[in-house]
Parts: C-alpha cells; sequence; structure tokens
C-alpha cells in the first residue's frame, strides 16, 4: 500500500493540496463460506453479491487552504474516499495524492491501545504522527484540558464511552500540526455543546491554513464551516461547487428541499402543538446557517386537539450558555382546529454563534407545559464584532469649526 503523504510529495503536491485522479476502488461483499480441496482443484468461486463499487473513477482537486464538505446517501462513497486520502484502504486503480502532513479522524477509537490510558494514547498517537517526546508534552495539557475528561485520562480507553472516545481523538487531532484536516462523522457522537466547541476549533485550524474534507449528514455544520461542497451518489460526484448550492442539490436529490422542521412524534397531550417549524431564506429555501444582516423567515405549523380559548405562540432565542437573548409573542386565529403563520425578519441581528430557537403555542386562558419545539441554528462568525446582537452602523467624524482670529 502506497503512502499518499509520500506520493504527495513525490509528486510535487504543495502541503495541504490533495489529488484524485481517477480513483477506484470496490470491495467484495461475499462472505467468506470456504472451499473444499475439490472447488480449489475445480477452481470454482463461492456464490454471492457483485463486489460494491464504492468509488468509480473520482476525480477532485482541492487546493490548499480549501474547505471541503462531502456530502451523500449512506454508501455513496463518502467515507471510502476519506480512507483512500489517508492510505488505509489501496485504489484498485488512479491516484490519491496528499501534500504535507494529513491527520484523519475517521473512526471511534482508531489507534488507540485500549489498554492504554487516556495519557499514554496521546503519547502514541503523537509518536505515530512523528512527534517527538518533548513535543507531545508540550501538547499535551491542552490536549487533556480540551477533552473535558477531568480524572478519566488516566483511565483506560476501554472503560470509556462513545463520547468520551471521541473527545479523546479529537482532542489530539485538533492539537497535532496539520496541512490537511479529514474527519468523518464520528463528531455526531459527542454531545451538543462539545460539537460546537470542535467546530470552533476547526475553524481556528481553517484560518491558520490547514485545508479540511469533512464528512457529515450535518448540513448545517458543514455550511457553517466549509466553502465548497461534493456530493457523491453510488461512487460518483455528482456535484461539486459553492456550499448553498451544493446543499440545496443534496436536499433535492434526498427529497428533503423543505428542511427538517416536521416534527415526527405522536402527539402530545397538550392542546395546542406545533408539528412543524421551518427557517427559510429570502429564497424560501430551509436553512441551518445565515449571516448577520440576512433577511429570514420562520414559518409554523400549529394544530389545536380541541377547541382554545385564547390561543398564543411564544418564540424565545437562546444563545450557547441557554440564556434567553430575545422572546416575543403573538396570538393565534385558529380556522379548523388549525394555523399556519410566518414571522418575517427583514435584518437578522444576531452576531456570529450558535443559537436555539424555542417554540411554545399555548392556551393563555389555562396551564400549559414548557416549550414545544426547540431547533438550532448558526450565524457565520465575521471579523469586526464581538458579542450577540449586530449594533454597527455607520461612523463618521466630526471636526470642530475653526475660528477666526
Amino acid at each position: 500500500m502506497r503512502d499518499p503523504e509520500r506520493a504527495g510529495a513525490e509528486a510535487g503536491l504543495a502541503p495541504g493540496e490533495i489529488l484524485l485522479d481517477h480513483a477506484s476502488r470496490a470491495f467484495d461483499v461475499r462472505g467468506d463460506q470456504g472451499r473444499t480441496l475439490k472447488d480449489v482443484v475445480l477452481r470454482r468461486e463461492g456464490q454471492g453479491p457483485e463486489p460494491v463499487q464504492a468509488l468509480d473513477e473520482v476525480s477532485l482537486h482541492v487546493a490548499p487552504g480549501e474547505t471541503v464538505g462531502m456530502v451523500g446517501r449512506n454508501g455513496a462513497g463518502k467515507t471510502s474516499t476519506l480512507r483512500v486520502l489517508s492510505g488505509i484502504v489501496p485504489l484498485d486503480s488512479g491516484r490519491a495524492l496528499c501534500g504535507g502532513r494529513v491527520i484523519s479522524l475517521l473512526e471511534l477509537g482508531a489507534g488507540f491501545g485500549r489498554d492504554f490510558t487516556g495519557r499514554e494514547n496521546i503519547e502514541l498517537n503523537g509518536a505515530l504522527h512523528g512527534l517527538l517526546k518533548h513535543e507531545v508534552a508540550e501538547r499535551a495539557d491542552a490536549i487533556v484540558a480540551f477533552s473535558e475528561l477531568g480524572d478519566f485520562i488516566d483511565s483506560p480507553v476501554k472503560t470509556y464511552s462513545s463520547g468520551m472516545m471521541v473527545r479523546l481523538g479529537f482532542s489530539i487531532a485538533a492539537h497535532l500540526d496539520a496541512d490537511t484536516l479529514l474527519i468523518d462523522e464520528v463528531l455526531a457522537v459527542g454531545d451538543v455543546g462539545f460539537r460546537r466547541k470542535c467546530l470552533r476549533r476547526i475553524s481556528e485550524r481553517i484560518a491558520s491554513g490547514a485545508t479540511l474534507v469533512f464528512v457529515s449528514h450535518d448540513t448545517a455544520a458543514i455550511e457553517r464551516v466549509c466553502e465548497r461542497v461534493v456530493v457523491l451518489d453510488g461512487g460518483r460526484v455528482t456535484f461539486d461547487g459553492p456550499t448553498a448550492e451544493g446543499l440545496l442539490f443534496y436536499h433535492r436529490v434526498m427529497g428533503t428541499e423543505q428542511g427538517d422542521g416536521e416534527s415526527v412524534r405522536p402527539p402530545a397531550t397538550r392542546t395546542l402543538a406545533v408539528p412543524e417549524v421551518s427557517l427559510l431564506d429570502a429564497d424560501g429555501h430551509a436553512r441551518g446557517v445565515f449571516r448577520t444582516g440576512d433577511p429570514v423567515r420562520l414559518a409554523f405549523h400549529v394544530v389545536a386537539s380541541e377547541p382554545v380559548a385564547e390561543p398564543r405562540l411564544g418564540l424565545e432565542v437562546r444563545d450557547e450558555e441557554g440564556r434567553v437573548i430575545f422572546r416575543t409573542e403573538t396570538g393565534l386565529e385558529l380556522e379548523r382546529g388549525e394555523a399556519r403563520l410566518a414571522l418575517d425578519i427583514a435584518r437578522l441581528g444576531l452576531l456570529g454563534g450558535d443559537y436555539d430557537l424555542v417554540v411554545t403555542a399555548r392556551d393563555a386562558a389555562r396551564d400549559q407545559p414548557g416549550a414545544d419545539r426547540v431547533m438550532s441554528f448558526s450565524v457565520a462568525s465575521e471579523p469586526g464584532a464581538e458579542g450577540v446582537v449586530d449594533l454597527r452602523g455607520t461612523w463618521s467624524a466630526r471636526t470642530a469649526a475653526r475660528v477666526a482670529s
């Protein structure tokens, strides 16, 4: 098996540059049933399904510093692409080349000694990536602090939960000097707070010039950190272009153009429920990530299980710490037990960060349970302002009038 990093150096690729050239790889999915001596003599092969073509003549070029999100159905070839780029899986034909140092986070516990402690695995993974002992020691405290594992860092990793494994694996990967980061769906296992922390760390690595290839079914995460999207289907590239257009293409392929705001929960015991919430952009497309100043439409579907005296819909926006930064409420007019309404925001006045939209439908004439729906969304960060609310205006300088002598 050829090392993609070494091959990239031999091919003259710049650090962080990635090249897939007509890359193909098939996997045999037939079970090994064993063959008799008669089968071997007569050269009879076992029966079973044909090999699966995970990658079929895939060609991609990623420039140094680019951020690429890779999406597609299950089995589309996304993980196989990352495994090929990291050198785990060889190609049947074509080339897979990476310039510079590649750090990959593809599978839970990959590269860990299960009987070693978390701290010992930090040393082991550092050595595997070519760091000297003192270089690992310089990073160890930062890795432990980022992982938030506390005293468990000195426990064997075989005692870790999947979430703890992600914390350790990502913390190590995030603190190694990499020209390219290859990250698979493993971040979906961690808790919400840690996922947000990971995305912020990824953003920092991007700002320092690292190349990113990020596989995820979380389109909000893709839109937040990636400037380019590649859609795979059946082992082939079906779209390669800007993130917004790529995710719209992906939603059309998956039949989810209207977003994921529809609830599939069983009917609640409450009188009023909100089965559907959508966050839409100016073109009416469902979005999970916006920019400061974007127009936003919030669309709601409210259903009443019985007559309601004073139906009302309440909205809250909460920051990453759960603090309410905005609250409003409006009355409802129900027709045949339901209402569809929208709130149009001409200019989103939030600065970069992650937020939760909390929706409550209630009958003001009687006691009701708490929030009915919670949806997360993000606002992309931009230079020039910090905090939560955008109060930027136009600066002007006033010069005092001169007094004649």
